[in-house]
């Protein structure tokens, strides 16, 4: 093996800025953050906890001999430091080399004889510090160094990087090397930095520094694409090294790289890409793992599983929908994580062969060799709760909760602090819970979910959880800005911010100040990301760089209202794109042939032709571009032959044209394909073609809906009797009822279809209230995995009536503690006084029947009852003062409902 040393752009990151103190500092990057890596890196050892307090700082160092005492063995940590005594630490703490027989500067007593010559020498070689008068050639070594020139040395000696913006007290020549390291967390934002340096403040940034020096050894180096390696150190820590030149496949190779600070080299062999492994971590989701970084487009379109690239074939268990289902890729892209999720009641158990093609491609563009194992699936655990959140200015009525896999939507309930909330899908493994009434911020709520069910049959019958609603009233802060091609720029915040806000609110600003014009939004939706384009009157200059920032509105603002406040301002730089789009690779599936390009292309003129090697000769005629779709990098390309062979594709010049501001067109080129035949399957999604109410139901206590579905080769009979594949106004159907199959069969004849009637039995138990009540089949699915054709499903929409009359299901004090709050299993609409005895307890007394006056509840809390209470004669305003509190229901309550069904009698609720 050769052993290859390449340099990184990591490394190439570190600027060392020479010369004097007054120099301007520019810099010219697209974007300035490492600053806020090397905070969190610096911040981390100044603190730690070797060594507490500055007086123990000071003794760490002065062991290690880089600081003395005075001769009365004192610190003397409050006395200012001079540039002598300053110029001996920064030689010590940087293990410089000191400097004798050399005398550069004239001030009075700087001779040979003098203690500090060979330190200021030391400092001055390395080009660290320089005298305060350079044309006398006098250094001052007597005088007191200031904080700023402390900030200027620490700069160049740890070799940070200037940052874009700066704000601190700063002279203008120090204000860029003062920001750093600010940023750097060496010294604080609120200091002084023209007053003098106090010994006490250098101890501080000098022991951060000396820690810095015990860094940990590399442990291991993976190669993830040719051009970015994963360190991992001796402490657990993993750092990402992008490489300026692509490692070779199969050579060992000699890395150079800097990481907080301090140089490594390590070797690091780049393996021929491949497949770790596949795993099912429940029933609804495979995960494959790679040891190479993936190309999504190779394996993702619009979020879903490119056709083929993924099979799963049953050995002794039920097929699942693979082709279509969602996908994703890990932050690493290296793991990619497909969710069956196109049918409801698709779900893995049992044994299954898993084939991932050669169809997937990494980063680099090279093919992932074929896989194919064995794998056995048995997921026999009940979801939990994974997390749950609330976040809001002041209040909010949405809670976001995680289940530790995918749940099936239809069939679980939420409450919160006990009132039934509704629920949405946002992903499958994760709800946003819609709470009636607003929940406060810095307020904590008990959350209950019931029956939650996995797509295995596992049932969590009660989670109980709670989540306190976090107050977010904190400015949005820019994480990244990342140009993408010469037009657009991305920029990252750290939340999600409004996309609408950003219209008219971001500028584009030379160099000089003067504004170009106003940024387009490009992003439609709120997103923690958002896409913008430079004004059209936006041209570059001669150079093709164009060097300026971007300026962010006050008005900017996240999804919770919450403003930048100030004007922003972030560096940017631009380079125009002169570089034309290239194929890259050339595949074949079920959607026909597929172009990969280099970047995000639009068709433009020209057409393709392809070549079968076997014989020489054209495949039928060359295919113009009214046969061709366009997305991202992708060319999708219509065939009228089927394919199957090895093939040369030719494109004609101009075939397509990139992005850029002035775009760039495509030369005319070739490229390899080799397609396997596409085989036929059946891809027809079953319909049902009529759903009835039956006004006499087969089954007394229930609601009868007859459903007739058909499919052209066979129903999923497991999904015609789950319950959870139909829904009552928009909901899951009320607890108690099921799905019965009366017949299915099919004709003789091969055009008639596999026609089935099901009955659905609904308790009328579960209809709380008189209304229209919208039935629909949603989660049935055929025999091949196809799910239902939903755009033409029949359904029902009859009136129910309730005839269940209302409870009282709860009771709790009022937000405002003046009222008792009354829940009941309907809507109460008229309610009476009488109906309620309450017996309350205060002060210690003997509790005692109150007086109590109830009134309808209305906005959030309509349908409920609120009761004022007059107890020991007096009303009891603050309720959360009293010791005891029950309330009942009391016998011949002539309370009703919307229905006009009377409460029923008994039902008690102690609240306190």
């Amino acid at each position: 093996m050769s052993d290859t040393s390449y340099s990184t752009k990591e490394k190439s990151q570190f600027m060392n800025v020479q010369g004097g103190e007054k120099k301007v500092m520019k810099k010219i990057l697209s974007v300035a953050l490492s600053t806020a890596m090397a905070f969190s890196m610096f911040a981390s050892v100044a603190f730690g906890d070797a060594a507490a307090t500055p007086q123990q700082k000071f003794d760490a160092l002065a062991a290690k001999g880089i600081l003395n005492g005075y001769p009365d063995g004192q610190a003397h940590l409050e006395k200012d430091l001079t540039r002598a005594e300053f110029a001996k630490i920064v030689t010590k703490l940087f293990d410089l080399t000191e400097v004798t027989n050399k005398l550069s500067y004239k001030d009075k007593g700087y001779n040979a004889s003098n203690w500090a010559v060979p330190y200021i020498e030391a400092v001055t070689a390395a080009n660290l510090m320089q005298g305060k008068d350079t044309v006398k050639g006098i250094f001052d070594y007597n005088g007191k160094v200031t904080v700023e020139e402390v900030a200027a040395v620490l700069f160049r000696a740890l070799k940070l990087e200037a940052p874009a913006t700066s704000d601190n007290s700063a002279s203008a020549w120090a204000k860029g090397y003062a920001q750093a390291v600010i940023d750097a967390g060496l010294i604080a934002k609120d200091t002084n930095f023209k007053a003098n340096a106090s010994r006490s403040l250098v101890v501080e940034t000098a022991y951060a520094v000396d820690q810095l020096k015990a860094a940990p050894t590399v442990a291991s180096a993976e190669a993830v694409s040719p051009t970015s390696v994963v360190v991992t150190f001796s402490d657990k820590t993993t750092t990402t090294v992008t490489l300026t030149t692509a490692l070779v496949e199969g050579v060992e190779t000699s890395i150079s790289f800097k990481h907080n600070n301090h140089d490594y080299t390590t070797k690091v062999t780049l393996a021929a890409p491949k497949v770790l492994s596949v795993e099912a971590p429940n029933a609804k989701q495979l995960v494959v793992k790679f040891n190479r970084v993936v190309d999504a487009e190779s394996v993702i379109e619009d979020g879903k599983l490119i056709k083929d690239t993924v099979k799963v074939v049953p050995v002794s268990g039920p097929k699942v929908t693979v082709d279509g289902s969602a996908a994703s890729l890990n932050e690493a892209g290296t793991e990619l994580t497909i969710t069956f999720d196109k049918v409801e009641t698709d779900y893995l158990k049992g044994q299954y062969t898993v084939v991932v093609s050669d169809a997937v491609l990494t980063s680099a563009g090279t093919k992932v060799a074929a896989y194919t194992t064995l794998l056995t699936v048995a997921d026999t655990v009940a979801p939990t709760v994974k997390a749950i959140n609330a976040v809001a200015k002041e209040s909010t009525k949405e809670v976001f909760v995680q289940f530790s896999e995918p749940v099936k939507q239809y069939g679980f309930t939420a409450t919160i602090n006990g009132a039934q909330v509704s629920i949405t899908r946002e992903s499958a493994d994760t709800f946003k819970l819609t709470s009636s009434a607003a929940l406060k911020t810095g307020t904590a709520y008990d959350v209950a979910f019931n029956k939650v069910t996995d797509f295995a049959g596992n049932v969590a019958s009660t989670l109980k959880t709670s989540v306190t609603v976090v107050a977010d009233t904190a400015a949005p802060t820019i994480v990244s800005v990342t140009p993408e091609s010469d037009q657009y720029v991305k920029v990252k915040f750290n939340k999600k911010v409004n996309a609408a806000s950003f219209k008219g609110n971001v500028s584009l600003i030379k160099a000089d100040g003067d504004k170009i014009g106003n940024m387009s939004v490009v992003t439609t939706d709120d997103s923690d990301t958002i896409k913008l384009q430079v004004p059209s009157s936006f041209s570059f200059p001669s150079s093709g760089t164009f060097t300026g920032s971007l300026q962010f509105a006050s008005a900017v603002r996240d999804t919770l209202g919450n403003t930048l406040g100030s004007t922003l301002t972030q560096a940017i730089t631009l380079v125009k794109d002169a570089t034309a789009p290239t194929v890259v690779s050339a595949t074949y599936g079920s959607s026909g042939l597929v172009l990969t390009f280099s970047e995000d292309v639009v068709l433009a003129t020209g057409s393709i032709s392809i070549i079968d090697e076997s014989t020489g000769t054209l495949v039928g005629s060359s295919i113009d571009q009214t046969q061709m779709t366009v997305k991202g990098a992708k060319v999708t390309v219509k065939t009228t032959a089927t394919l199957g062979g090895d093939y040369t594709v030719r494109l004609t010049a101009g075939l397509v044209k990139d992005k850029a501001k002035a775009p760039n067109s495509s030369a005319a080129a070739t490229v390899a394909l080799t397609a396997e035949k596409v085989t036929s399957t059946d891809d027809k999604r079953p319909t049902v073609t009529s759903v009835t109410y039956e006004a006499t139901s087969k089954e007394p206590g229930y609601h009868q809906f007859t459903v007739v579905a058909e499919d052209n080769a066979g129903l999923n009979v497991s999904s015609l009797r789950d319950s959870g594949s139909y829904v009552l106004k928009g909901a899951a159907l009320p607890s108690g009822s099921y799905a019965v199959i009366d017949s299915i069969g099919k004709d003789n004849s091969a055009t008639k279809p596999v026609l089935a009637n099901v009955h659905v039995y609904i308790p009328t138990s579960g209809i709380t209230k008189t209304d229209n009540y919208k039935f629909e089949v949603v989660g049935i699915s055929d025999a091949a995995g196809n799910g239902l054709d939903t755009s033409t499903a029949a359904f029902a929409n009859p009136k129910l009536f309730n005839t269940t009359a209302p409870k009282l299901t709860g009771a709790a004090i009022n937000s405002n503690a003046a009222y008792l709050t009354l829940t009941f299993s309907s809507d109460i609409k008229t309610p009476v006084s009488a109906d309620f005895e309450v017996v309350v307890g205060v002060d210690g007394k003997e509790p005692e029947k109150a007086i109590v006056t109830a009134t309808p509840g209305s906005g959030s809390e309509e349908g409920k009852v609120l009761l004022k209470i007059n107890a020991y004669g007096k009303n009891i305003t603050d309720l959360n003062t009293v010791d005891s509190l029950t309330v009942e229901v009391k016998t011949g309550a002539t309370s009703v409902d919307g229905d006009g069904l009377k409460l029923v009698s008994g039902n008690k609720q102690t609240v306190r």
